[in-house]
């Protein structure tokens, strides 16, 4: 195996890792399944501004 795939497959280990961990916290807080969805949603609008943010600071 290459160095550069050895450090994705541990990139994507960690974020599965971590994932699982904030999923069983969020569950054992008493979330729902569908407040979980709602959070990972808001999470992902959070991204997509920043990338927009990102990508109009680079075009000017």
């Amino acid at each position: 195996m290459q160095p550069q795939n050895e450090l994705q497959d541990l990139y994507r280990n960690r974020n599965r890792s971590v994932a699982r961990s904030f999923y069983r916290k969020l569950r054992t807080e008493g979330f729902s399944h569908q407040q979980i969805i709602e959070l990972s949603t808001t999470l992902l609008d959070f991204v997509t501004e920043d990338l927009k943010e990102q990508n109009e600071a680079v075009s000017k």
